[in-house]
C-alpha cells in the first residue's frame, strides 16, 4: 500500500515547473520538488512511469519535456511531469504532477514583413515609417546595418531613423512573442539621397596635383556615397 508523504512545510505542492510558469518556450525546465522523509524521488514524462528510474532526492533539479517532434512549433502543447517520493523503507507515495504548455512556434509573419515609406524606392528623408506586418509578435527588435537593435512593442507602423550618408540602406526587424519566440531579421531596403555630402578626398595623384602626361589620368579617393569631383585641367604650355 503506497503511503503519501506530506510536501514539506511551507509547500503547498510536491512539484512546480519553472516556479509554477503557465508556459515555457524551452523544453528544458526546472522542478522545485518538495517532499519529507523520502530519500529518493522518481521522475518521468509518463504517468505509468515507464522506464523511470529511482534517484536520490532533491529539492531543484533540471528536467527535459517529453518533446517527439523537432522543430519550432512541433510537439508544442501542454506537458506534464510526474513525480513519486519513496522512503528508507521503501514506501512510495501517490503520483504527483504539475502541468506546463510548450509553446515554441515563433510569430508568423506576412508575405512583406518589412516595408519602409509604402515601398518608395528612394527617400530624401532619414526619418521613415515601417509597415509591419506579422500575426502573434508583441516585440519587435529594429536594426540598421551598422547599429545596435532597439526594442518596440510591435505595432503595424513605427516611425525610424536611418543611418547617416547617402546610399542604399537596409533596415532590419525581427518578430518576437511574450516569451521570446523569434522569427529572426526580415529587412527591406531604400536608397537615402540629398544628405550634405563631405568633401571628396583625392589620394592620388599627388593630393590632387598632377602634371598631365597622357591622356588617361587614374584619380583614387574617398567621398560619399554618389559623390562627384570635378577635375580643372590647366593648359600650362599653351597648346
Amino acid at each position: 500500500m503506497a503511503i503519501p508523504i506530506a510536501p514539506a512545510p511551507g509547500d503547498l505542492r510536491a512539484i512546480l515547473i519553472n516556479n509554477d510558469a503557465e508556459v515555457t518556450n524551452d523544453s528544458d525546465v526546472d522542478l522545485i520538488l518538495s517532499a519529507q522523509g523520502a530519500p529518493e524521488m522518481l521522475i518521468s514524462n509518463e504517468a505509468d512511469f515507464a522506464g523511470a528510474v529511482w534517484e536520490p532526492y532533491l529539492t531543484a533539479r533540471q528536467h527535459t519535456l517529453k518533446d517527439e517532434e523537432v522543430g519550432p512549433g512541433f510537439g508544442d502543447g501542454d506537458k506534464t511531469v510526474y513525480v513519486k517520493f519513496r522512503s528508507a523503507a521503501l514506501e512510495e507515495t501517490i503520483a504527483h504532477s504539475a502541468v506546463i504548455t510548450l509553446d515554441t512556434k515563433p510569430p508568423v509573419v506576412g508575405a512583406m514583413p518589412v516595408i519602409i515609406n509604402e515601398g518608395e524606392l528612394r527617400t530624401s528623408n532619414r526619418d521613415v515609417i515601417l509597415l509591419l506586418d506579422a500575426t502573434g509578435s508583441t516585440v519587435v527588435e529594429i536594426f540598421n546595418e551598422d547599429q545596435q537593435e532597439q526594442s518596440f512593442p510591435f505595432a503595424t507602423t513605427i516611425p525610424h531613423t536611418l543611418s547617416e550618408g547617402n546610399g542604399q540602406k537596409e533596415v532590419f526587424v525581427d518578430f518576437q512573442d511574450d516569451i521570446g519566440n523569434s522569427t529572426g531579421a526580415f529587412s527591406a531596403k531604400v536608397t537615402l539621397v540629398g544628405q550634405a555630402s563631405s568633401q571628396p578626398v583625392i589620394l592620388d595623384p599627388n593630393e590632387g596635383t598632377f602634371a598631365l602626361t597622357d591622356k588617361f589620368i587614374n584619380v583614387t579617393g574617398s567621398g560619399d556615397p554618389e559623390a562627384t569631383i570635378e577635375l580643372q585641367i590647366d593648359d600650362l604650355y599653351g597648346a
